[in-house]
């Protein structure tokens, strides 16, 4: 079988044999059995800058699946990147488990390559496959629509899933005024044409516009995610994203105050231990700055920030929170930075009707464009 004819499958996460050509000699002098080997097992993973990738794990000679293979060199290294053989034939083995026993010094090395669980499900992902580089399977053609504008194709590489779309940076910078630009994070679909052609596309066409007025109460927002969860289609997602994007919403944080401002504190209050009623129009003037501390939610151990659209969102059991009114943004920021700098995703209205965006989406969020007139 050849690459150009199987795929990346075929070699991913797979030992390959290829036959111990010419120019694959001068590179393996230092692995054991150069001198004999007709054959190099090789085994493929994914560099996403470099493209599928064949770490030479051992030098073999043989033929078909009859093949003896020699120790490997563990301080060594020499790498084929896939287009230097794709029209070349290989062959599998039916004993990859003893092999990767054997190896697994070698195929330690290769957990760097390692993606999270979003990225290698959309790897399964059969639906995007003619729409993939044939060499840099996370990369994928997506087109750009926008009203007004020629339909137009860009490369993108994928980083994340949602429910039924898929995220993505584009990797080259578009010929139309799209709004958008290389290295920016977009959301695309898999859609299937009137021929039956899979495609990947994106409508960038602007939303329509609103007013400041309209966000004002929050029921804009809030409508957004009741019309979701009544259909929750792609529409939907996008319209409570842009309409978040524009959104102020309330946070629940709490004061702490530092040493030296919270003795001074306690000794007010015990000034006024029989009457604290007298406490009231009294005045504290703090000497040092005041934490402020959001009330971060956890759930089946994830942690979220948590945001309302409106006051009347808010349990009581919050009453005792300092609750600051912080345009979306904002709080894209602070939930960025959180759990020392890997992020926490956000939860909107948490106790009535929970909307959950997911921190990878936060670039894409604040890419959008503002639909305030």
């Amino acid at each position: 079988m050849k690459y150009t004819e199987v795929g990346f499958r075929a070699v991913y996460k797979k030992f390959c044999v290829f036959l111990l050509s010419d120019e694959l000699k001068a590179g393996v002098k230092e692995y054991p059995g150069a001198d004999d080997a007709n054959c190099v097992l090789t085994y493929g993973y994914i560099d996403r800058d470099a493209g599928v990738t064949l770490e030479v794990v051992a030098l073999g000679v043989g033929a078909e699946d009859n093949y003896c293979f020699f120790d490997t060199n563990a301080n060594a290294r020499m790498l084929i990147r896939i287009e230097t053989v794709e029209n070349e034939e290989f062959s599998h083995l039916s004993n990859e488990g003893d092999l990767k026993e054997r190896y697994s010094q070698k195929l330690e090395t290769l957990k760097a390559y390692d993606v999270d669980e979003e990225i290698e499900r959309s790897r399964e992902m059969r639906v995007l496959d003619v729409s993939r580089n044939a060499d840099y399977p996370d990369d994928v053609m997506v087109y750009l629509t926008r009203k007004g504008l020629e339909p137009e194709g860009c490369w993108t590489r994928i980083f994340g899933l949602g429910e039924s779309w898929i995220m993505g940076t584009l990797l080259n910078e578009p010929n139309q005024p799209f709004g958008y630009h290389i290295g920016e994070a977009i959301g695309f679909f898999p859609i299937k044409t009137e021929t039956g052609k899979d495609v990947c596309v994106t409508d960038m066409t602007p939303s329509k516009r609103i007013t400041a007025e309209d966000l004002a109460d929050g029921s804009m927002l809030k409508g957004a995610v009741s019309a979701y969860y009544r259909d929750p289609n792609e529409d939907n997602f996008f319209e409570i994203i842009e309409t978040l994007r524009d959104s102020t919403v309330l946070v629940p944080y709490s004061m702490v105050l530092m040493k030296e401002d919270m003795e001074k504190l306690q000794q007010m209050l015990s000034e006024f231990d029989s009457d604290l009623s007298s406490l009231i129009g009294q005045k504290f003037q703090n000497s040092e700055d005041i934490l402020m501390i959001p009330d971060i939610l956890e759930s089946e151990g994830e942690e979220y920030f948590p945001m309302f659209s409106s006051a009347e969102e808010i349990p009581e059991s919050d009453e005792l929170s300092s609750i600051l009114s912080m345009h979306f943004l904002e709080v894209v920021e602070v939930a960025a930075k959180a759990n020392g700098g890997v992020g926490i995703s956000v939860v909107l209205n948490p106790f009535t009707d929970p909307f959950v965006l997911d921190k990878k989406i936060f670039d894409i969020v604040k890419n959008l464009k503002s639909r305030i007139e």
